[in-house]
């Protein structure tokens, strides 16, 4: 009995962690040709729509984004001479 309640409280506590993995979500700007990576704690990537952040003059932008979580090939691209 208690090697089960081990093993359920150890299969919750990889769960609870487990749901608090960061995630790094790729956006790009509308009207612009950049690239924001965002780094999310819950949520989907899919449901940002804006960001907002503060320039040197503490002016607050405020940018309309896509964004996706899927993995380009081009962020391990590799180059061979």
């Amino acid at each position: 009995m208690k090697k089960v309640l081990i093993l359920a409280g150890v299969a919750v506590a990889v769960l609870a962690v487990a749901c608090n993995k960061e995630k790094s979500c790729r956006c790009s700007v509308l009207g612009q040709q950049s690239v924001r990576i965002i780094t999310i704690k819950s949520g989907s990537c899919e449901k940002l729509n804006a960001a907002g952040y503060f320039d040197a003059l503490d002016t607050l932008h405020r940018e309309e984004i896509l964004c996706t979580d899927y993995a380009f090939q081009a962020d391990s691209l590799i180059v061979e001479r």
